[in-house]
């Protein structure tokens, strides 16, 4: 069955590569960006209706909630809404005495809240979806238990507060049958990874869209890193 997809960050790294690889599928996708919609054009024009650009900034509540309101005239469902946007600060890999915490609230609002506000928004479409679920990107780096880094002060401890989140709405939207997850990629060669990452970002959304197709328990775990094995908080 085709599903009617929601990507947010929709215009580079992995959020680019999630609606290429859902599009290949033959899948409806709605691909959120907030200023530049890059390569997306290029998608559009190949793809057609299966793809809808909307702008999308998840820091800023009346864009998502425009975004809701042009989408719902699009469809009356969301089957997955893949929650991908993410920033660091410019001073996040400098050292504390360096680092420019002042920074860290638009990273927060970003990357933490964001996902919230989207879920928050589309709430009344996903709950119409077909085994629907939220997928917010997170990262090792939001695990206390394996916290080894001196850095990225912002980054981090925005992720620690996306996985809370995760949690928390997993537990408000358990008896919708709503599945929620955090989730580490992998360490990919994206603006925000550099050039020597690990991981091909297309590759990684090929292998993520199957690991999501194949999860289907609500009580799976719900920090997993790109194997679908759990994650210590």
């Amino acid at each position: 069955m085709k599903k009617e997809i929601l990507v947010t960050g929709a215009s580079r790294g992995l959020g680019f590569c999630f609606v290429k690889r859902y599009l290949e599928e033959g899948n409806r996708v709605f691909a959120g960006y907030r200023n530049n919609a890059g390569g997306l054009k290029a998608l559009k024009q190949e793809y057609g209706a299966l793809l809808d650009l909307v702008v999308l900034d998840v820091a800023d509540t009346a864009s998502v909630e425009a975004a809701v309101g042009e989408i719902k005239e699009l469809t009356n469902h969301l089957d997955i809404v893949i929650n991908s946007a993410g920033i660091h600060s410019d001073t996040s890999f400098e050292i504390l005495e360096i680092t420019n915490l002042d920074d860290c609230s638009f990273v927060y609002n970003v990357n933490a809240v964001g996902p919230l506000r989207v879920a928050k928004a589309f709430l009344p479409l996903i709950r119409n979806g077909n085994a629907p679920k939220i997928i917010n990107i997170s990262s090792e780096s939001g695990s206390i238990t394996w916290s080894g880094r001196v850095k990225e002060f912002d980054y981090c401890m925005s992720k620690a507060a996306l996985n809370m989140g995760s949690k928390l709405l997993s537990n408000y939207l358990k008896e919708d049958k709503i599945s929620v997850l955090a989730v580490q990629p992998g360490w990919m060669r994206t603006d925000m990874g550099g050039p020597n990452a690990d991981l091909d970002p297309y590759e990684t959304a090929v292998k993520l869209e199957k690991l999501f197709q194949s999860i289907k328990d609500l009580d799976t775990p719900i920090f997993i890193d790109n194997e679908g094995q759990s994650i210590p908080w």
